[in-house]
């Protein structure tokens, strides 16, 4: 009778437990990293048949001997690489995407066609202010579009630079949580409620460090695991099985993305595999990297080309042409523990020569003192302050202590148009020639700007006359001097500021001018010669040229990225559900398996009351 009983009661503590294990499946069916459990029955222990002993004559039971995890190692470590693989595209796409707005947002081929239009307009006019105004507006609308999309892009460059960082620190942080893990593990009964739970989370961190970096796993005795980073018996460890985790560090190197083991104490630089956010995210700052510099390669090629065109021409006064934009200017960042909240105001001189490493401003109570980052000079003082033809003007509101960094920006961030009035476009060519009316022959001068040219030193107007067949005196006007003798072989002859040929046949006794443009002038050579700075052919073409091959060099990538993206979400999918049906809930499953264990409960329930009947009968029949 008590080995009916036992049998009984160790069938009802069995299915009580594994209804407990049941129903705790059911209550984490949408818990994350939750594998389902079932509960381990074994038979009872019965006698050895020895000398000693006897062979029992009844059952003796079921034993609850452990709580089983489900899972399949194979399976995990696929979704593992799945999502690591899914995490590098899509954050790079995601990057991708937002240099790629940032362009659009510029509209910088707009501007840029906007200008060189605008010149087009102003040649049709040479003399309306009007037109010069426009001319300038649609010159500073351009600046500002390079301008603008130089400064987003270096925006996103230093969030590039912090999501790795924090990246970095989100691996550190998961790779010291799971030998922590694995320690727990070495002290944890196996098959128990409490190692069942530690493997969740060793799984569950395992995933979230495979969605940053590519990494293999090997298990040893009760769970705890060996995590290298990559594949292969010669990738590095950053978690043993015993001791503490490594510490890594991000960058991008020479030849690609690399990881830093132990990066303050004994460095060591690996490349980084190709798979998990770090990765993406390196990749995608490499790539804004190249985006930045060909924007930039563009803005100076662009202001170049314009400055050399304008200088070549003349103003409504009469003046060479002054460089149309600035390229250079001080970017200014306040310091993060500044108090106070006052405005600073910066002018940069024409040429001015400033110091490469920039400039510090800082306030104290004998007022700013602005210096030279490298310390060979400074002013101090209330304001304004002037160094190396930088003007600060600070405003009201400092507090002792605040300070300022000035860099030095160039490129895209630097261009800047130059604070010129109408008059000051140069639209006209610097000289005009005409010839004499009494000319027999037809030959024609053609006049170009050479502002590097210093022959003939008097000033014009000149006088070119053909004293036999190919030879040339050229005389200054106001004084009746013969400068020089030139020989008319087709070649350019240069004059001071100008060069000249002589196209056609002179006759003897032909006579040119050559006369500096007065102010006011109507002649528009210069403006039209910007259709051919518009036309210049360089790295990737023209200007415009070149923009829209970077733009849509800029979307092949994005398209090619988001291509690769969707075929991993396809295969992170599959993995993900291949893993899932072996250690996920399925709710109808364990809804039948809880049935299924309730018979079985009252089942062995019966065995216990049939003992208790068949008790209180032998009770009775020994009354």
């Amino acid at each position: 009778m008590s080995d009916l009983l036992s049998v009984g009661r160790a069938g009802v503590l069995a299915y009580q437990a594994a209804l407990a294990v049941t129903g705790d499946n059911v209550a984490n069916a949408d818990t994350e990293g939750y594998s389902r459990r079932t509960v381990t029955l074994t038979a009872g222990p019965v006698g050895s048949g020895a000398i000693l002993s006897r062979d029992a004559l009844t059952g003796s039971g079921v034993l609850a001997t452990g709580i089983a995890r489900a899972g399949d190692a194979l399976k995990t470590n696929s979704a593992r690489v799945a999502d690591g693989d899914h995490a590098r595209f899509a954050i790079r796409a995601d990057w991708l995407t937002r240099m790629q707005d940032s362009v659009t947002a510029s509209e910088l081929d707009a501007r840029l066609g906007g200008f060189f239009d605008a010149a087009t307009d102003l040649a049709a006019a040479p003399t309306s202010s009007a037109a010069r105004t426009i001319f300038l507006e649609r010159a500073d609308q351009a600046a500002t579009g390079f301008r603008g999309l130089g400064e987003d892009l270096a925006a996103q460059a230093s969030d590039i630079e912090t999501a790795t960082r924090i990246t970095s620190d989100e691996v550190n942080a998961i790779t010291s949580a799971l030998a922590r893990v694995n320690e727990e593990l070495r002290r944890t009964q196996p098959n128990g409620t409490a190692a069942n739970g530690l493997l969740d989370s060793r799984d569950q961190l395992l995933a979230d460090l495979a969605e940053r970096v590519r990494i293999s796993v090997t298990e040893g005795p009760r769970g705890a695991v060996t995590v290298r980073l990559g594949t292969g018996g010669a990738a590095a460890i950053i978690v043993p099985e015993f001791g503490s985790a490594t510490r890594i560090g991000a960058r991008d190197g020479a030849s690609g993305p690399e990881l830093i083991l132990d990066p303050t104490h004994t460095a060591t630089v690996m490349r980084l595999p190709a798979s998990g956010s770090l990765a993406g995210l390196l990749e995608a700052g490499r790539q804004l990297g190249e985006l930045r510099t060909e924007v930039d390669a563009l803005a100076s090629r662009f202001a170049s080309a314009v400055n050399a065109w304008h200088a070549q021409g003349s103003d409504a006064l009469g003046d060479p042409g002054q460089p149309l934009f600035a390229t250079q200017g001080l970017a200014i960042t306040p310091g993060k523990a500044n108090a106070g909240v006052a405005p600073i105001d910066v002018t940069i001189a024409d040429s001015a020569p400033l110091a490469a490493g920039g400039y510090t401003l800082i306030y104290d109570a004998t007022g700013f003192t602005l210096a030279r980052a490298d310390g060979t000079a400074s002013v101090t003082g209330a304001g304004p302050l002037l160094l190396d033809g930088v003007t600060i003007r600070p405003g009201a509101g400092a507090r002792p202590g605040d300070g300022w960094q000035l860099a030095i920006t160039s490129g895209a961030t630097g261009l800047s148009l130059r604070p010129i009035g109408p008059e000051r476009v140069a639209v006209a060519a610097p000289f005009l020639s005409d010839a004499a009316s009494g000319n027999l022959g037809d030959a024609r001068l053609v006049l170009d700007a050479d502002p590097a040219a210093a022959a003939f030193p008097p000033a014009p107007p000149y006088r070119l006359t053909i004293t036999a067949p190919g030879i040339a005196e050229l005389t200054d006007i106001a004084t009746g001097t013969v400068l020089a003798t030139a020989t008319l072989d087709g070649s350019r002859i240069i004059g001071a500021g100008f060069g000249f040929t002589l196209e056609g046949t002179p006759e003897t006794g032909d006579s040119f001018r050559i006369l500096a443009t007065a102010p006011g002038s109507s002649d528009n050579a210069n403006i039209r010669g910007l259709a051919k700075v518009r036309g210049l052919i360089g790295p990737g073409g023209t200007l415009e040229a070149s923009l829209d091959a970077s733009t849509a060099g800029l979307g092949a990538r994005l398209a090619e990225t988001d291509r690769l993206a969707a075929t991993a979400l396809a295969v992170k999918t599959d993995a993900a559900r291949a893993a899932d049906a072996v250690s996920g809930i399925d709710l109808d499953k364990e809804a039948a398996e809880l049935t299924r264990l309730q018979v079985a409960y009252r089942a062995n329930a019966q065995v216990i009351a049939a003992a208790r009947d068949l008790f209180d009968t032998i009770l009775g029949i020994a009354r």
